[in-house]
């Protein structure tokens, strides 16, 4: 009886070992696609740096807040482009933002963020996230 007890006790213990380990190599939540979130995780640390997006910076627009971000992105004419929108509610494929972000061809100047690192893959998925399900300012 104490035998089995004992064994029933290292089953147990082995387990929960095992469960522990698998949880640590589970992958994160993704982040939610809301422009609170990218505002507060990649335009606040990635854009709205001296020198870019700020009042008398490089960029044509502040993008301090959620809200500046919101006023000069959805829906606004992109100034480097005709016929796109900086962003395009709905629609990541024709929003002038991702493909500053992305590089792609046939964009007016450099790659965004303008001398710095560009952003990761992960990252620019979340604002085409955002972009596609409609660009809310939420």
């Amino acid at each position: 009886m104490r035998h089995t007890a004992f064994l029933s006790t290292i089953i147990l213990a082995v387990s929960l070992i095992a469960a522990c380990e698998h949880s640590k190599t589970l992958a994160p939540e993704a982040a939610e696609p809301t422009l609170s979130n990218i505002q507060n995780t990649i335009f606040s640390q990635k854009c709205a740096t001296s020198g870019c997006h700020v009042p008398g910076g490089n960029g044509p627009m502040p993008m301090r807040t959620s809200q500046e971000s919101f006023s000069n992105l959805v829906g606004v004419p992109a100034s480097q482009s005709t016929g796109l929108n900086r962003v395009t509610s709905g629609d990541p494929d024709n929003s002038y933002l991702l493909q500053k972000l992305e590089g792609a061809p046939g964009i007016q100047g450099e790659r965004m963020p303008l001398g710095g690192a560009a952003l990761a893959g992960e990252q620019i998925e979340l604002i085409r996230d955002w972009i596609s399900t409609g660009a809310a300012n939420n």
